[in-house]
């Protein structure tokens, strides 16, 4: 009989964390495992992974202190026999620690998807988490973090959690990738036909860094008049980012083309694929841009070094640097052998080390180590190829 496996999101959004879900799930053996999907409100997330089948709860977890909130979610727990509880994000970790461990959940894992210190919060929001994953951290048997840079962070700011913290670099689906993409045939769907076209995927929120790409359309405008810019997603920064193109001048080479399913379709359309970010994880679409062997010119935050070499999977900037993003986005137009060299060698690294069956590999080879130590009898391994 397959182990109840449940997935506390962080939240019921598309972004990275459940993007990752969604692989997750999609990837299961579900000869070993019967995963169950938590929430913690309504959202687009939820419909998304009832229609693939996942089964889904759901639970409010706000405020951030909710004694309700926390009976509830431990009942849910209980009532589904969960045997694993894998949590993502520092409201859901703090919950699930607690939930879990009232629950009686043989196995909890924390997730981290993103530094504490750039949570998009308040300073007294960001202690108060803090001091409660440190006071839970004696609740979790494993932290799995995205990137050896969170892993980092999290020592840093808690040093007793060393002992339980582990890195699965995140991994994309290689088959939704093609190798010989259609270039110009997304260019005429997009209406775009001529010049450079520049592709950037994100939310369009501050973490995004979006302001200073649009700064560094200026001067690449100046060499490239009929120079394209998409961006692509939805936040709450899109009217605020529409107008500083006005008041920049640039408005004629931005394209705001909202959310896209197509993402592989969309990276064809890019001469480069920039990602402007003040702060990330180990970023899905990175991955996927190189997955496209796009060339690509990203901030030196966080996970980013650990996919990006300087020079030979792509361009590192120092974020919020307009002047060197416009730098780096020239090198790479000017030179296009080095650009497409760059691209090559950044779809090669993700084919052989960032691919989501191996991030499922990982993952799950954590979980049986967990539940070995827990003393709970781990259902027969299938077999996943890298």
């Amino acid at each position: 009989m397959p182990i109840v496996l449940a997935e506390l999101a962080g939240s019921s959004s598309y972004g990275g964390g459940e993007r990752y879900l969604e692989l997750l799930f999609g990837r299961l053996d579900r000869a070993r495992y019967r995963p169950l999907l938590i929430c913690p409100e309504p959202g687009s997330f939820v419909g998304r992974m009832k229609e693939r089948g996942v089964e889904t709860r759901l639970v409010h977890l706000a405020p951030l202190f909710n004694p309700i909130a926390l009976w509830r979610l431990t009942r849910l727990l209980v009532r589904e026999h969960v045997t694993i509880l894998q949590t993502h994000g520092a409201r859901a970790n703090f919950y699930g620690r607690i939930a879990g461990r009232l629950a009686g959940v043989p196995v909890i894992i924390s997730t981290i998807h993103n530094s504490l210190k750039d949570y998009e919060v308040s300073p007294l929001t960001r202690w108060l988490y803090t001091v409660l994953l440190r006071l839970t951290l004696p609740l979790v048997h494993r932290i799995l973090c995205v990137s050896e840079a969170n892993r980092g962070d999290l020592i840093e700011e808690c040093p007793a959690a060393a002992a339980k913290a582990q890195t699965v670099h995140n991994g994309v689906d290689l088959s939704a990738f093609s190798s010989q993409p259609n270039h110009q045939k997304v260019r005429q769907e997009l209406g775009v036909t001529e010049g450079p076209v520049l592709v950037t995927i994100g939310r369009l929120t501050e973490q995004k860094g979006h302001r200073y790409l649009l700064q560094a359309l200026s001067c690449l405008l100046e060499t490239w008049p009929q120079l394209c810019c998409l961006f692509v997603g939805q936040g709450e920064l899109q009217d605020a980012l529409r107008r500083m193109a006005i008041d920049l001048g640039v408005e004629q080479a931005c394209r705001f083309v909202g959310v896209r399913e197509d993402i592989p379709g969309i990276l064809t359309a890019a001469d480069v694929f920039v990602l402007p970010s003040l702060s990330e994880g180990f970023p899905f679409v990175l991955l996927e841009a190189l997955a496209m062997g796009c060339p690509v010119v990203a901030s030196r935050v966080n996970g980013v070094p650990e996919l990006i070499e300087d020079y030979k999977t792509g361009l590192l900037v120092p974020p919020r640097d307009p002047q060197a993003l416009a730098r780096a986005i020239r090198d790479m137009l000017d030179d296009r052998r080095a650009a497409l060299r760059m691209g090559a060698a950044g779809r090669a690294l993700v084919r052989e080390r960032f691919t989501v069956n191996r991030m499922v590999a990982n993952t799950t080879a954590i979980f049986d180590a967990a539940m070995q130590d827990a003393g709970v009898q781990a259902p027969v391994r299938k077999r996943v190829a890298a």
